[in-house]
């Protein structure tokens, strides 16, 4: 009999352009394709809004989709007045009746094996699904949300700016402390995160379950542009911003000095108009592309200069996937089971990135291996079918425990 599984989502996870949205899809597509029974209770939010009735025909068949509409923009009237109370704003944007009347609706018809909460911002819903389900309740938590908050936090020089974005990480981290002990599992995508969530007070079993990356999307034969240089990521995520400012002003700038050929190339949906300032001969801000692997596929070497977030980074997966020479930071690696200077190359300091980069462009047989072997690490570890097939034998062992 096929596992029954209830899946929440806070955003359709459709078209999927983003590290975000991916690691949603392939999650549903990995639990389709191993035979599950999903139904799919998903936010259509004004921040990711999706035209329900152009879905195309392959995402309809992986799941019976339910959606409400949830308006997640922050205001500043509402965000005032939060400041007031005891509530965490980051998640109070995610809960309306509508979709809590969306649970009560399918539970009240339908029996699942499994509910998966599929990141921290459908956590508030644990108590209606507790109501009207014995199911098993797991949360598949994407970061320690705080954790990125509190990062921001400490590298933000503005007092006020400071103060408030403090603020914020302290209700969230109160939220995560009292909501991740009423899941009955906990899905991690890194045992960084498991660390991080124990030292929170959570003892229920946790498994760790990267993103996994489906590989059938990533077949094709394209010419890279020598000398070319790429970074691929939503730019209305803050640490993408911020790594994008240190890297043009304080990297890129090093790398022309001695490739003055050199190309930078910024790409990701959603770029604020403030970094069109940045483009000139050596800089071209694309801003969202049609086709994101194509892209990446086109561009030599990749790189993710991170340093806020938790998690893993779904794009250096998708990165590996692909055979690309990637540049990152200690912090952008985490989570991910590479070796520097074997499947990709890490670095910290404007200096030491930027000679990085120029080392990979200089030297074609070095970047072509570091490809070579971050691909082959990405077919052994993290490609979704296997990712899935370990996450299920994980859910059977709990339903007969």
């Amino acid at each position: 009999m096929a596992l029954r599984i209830l899946l929440l989502i806070n955003r359709v996870p459709w078209p999927v352009k983003d590290g975000g949205t991916l690691a949603h899809y392939n999650l549903l597509k990995g639990l389709s394709d191993a035979g599950c029974d999903i139904t799919l209770a998903a936010m259509n939010t004004s921040k990711h809004p999706v035209d329900l009735d152009n879905l195309p025909v392959s995402f309809s068949r992986l799941a019976k989709l339910h959606t409400a509409f949830v308006d997640n923009r922050v205001k500043a009237w509402p965000a005032f007045k939060n400041l007031f109370t005891k509530q965490s704003y980051n998640i109070q944007r995610f809960i309306t009746p509508a979709y809590s009347q969306l649970l009560v609706d399918i539970l009240i018809k339908q029996q699942f094996d499994l509910v998966l909460f599929d990141g921290l911002y459908t956590a508030p819903y644990i108590d209606v699904v507790r109501k009207y389900s014995s199911a098993m309740i797991w949360l598949r938590q994407h970061n320690v949300e705080y954790k990125i908050w509190e990062t921001l936090a400490n590298q933000t020089d503005q007092i006020l700016k400071k103060s408030y974005v403090k603020l914020l990480t302290k209700r969230l981290k109160k939220f995560e402390q009292q909501v991740l002990p009423k899941f009955d599992a906990i899905v991690a995508l890194t045992q960084k995160d498991v660390t991080d969530m124990q030292a929170l007070g959570c003892k229920q079993p946790m498994f760790i379950s990267p993103v996994g990356i489906d590989f059938k999307q990533t077949v094709s034969k394209t010419v890279v542009q020598p000398k070319s240089v790429f970074h691929l990521g939503a730019m209305d995520w803050q640490p993408n911003k911020q790594a994008m400012v240190w890297f043009v002003s304080q990297v890129w700038p090093l790398v022309i000095k001695q490739e003055p050929d050199a190309i930078f190339y910024m790409a990701g949906k959603k770029m604020p108009v403030m970094f069109k300032k940045y483009q000139t001969q050596n800089i071209k801000v694309m801003g969202e592309v049609e086709d994101a692997t194509a892209f990446m596929q086109s561009k030599q070497i990749m790189v993710v200069p991170l340093f806020a977030g938790s998690g893993i980074r779904v794009k250096i997966l998708e990165g590996m996937s692909l055979g690309k020479a990637i540049v990152t930071t200690k912090l952008g690696l985490e989570g991910v089971d590479a070796q520097n200077q074997k499947h990709l190359l890490v670095a910290d300091g404007a200096e030491d990135f930027a000679a990085s980069i120029v080392e990979l462009l200089q030297n074609n047989a070095m970047s072509e291996q570091l490809g070579i072997e971050a691909k082959q690490l990405a077919t052994d570890q993290y490609h979704n079918n296997k990712v899935i097939n370990r996450l299920l034998n994980f859910c059977n062992t709990q339903l007969h425990t």
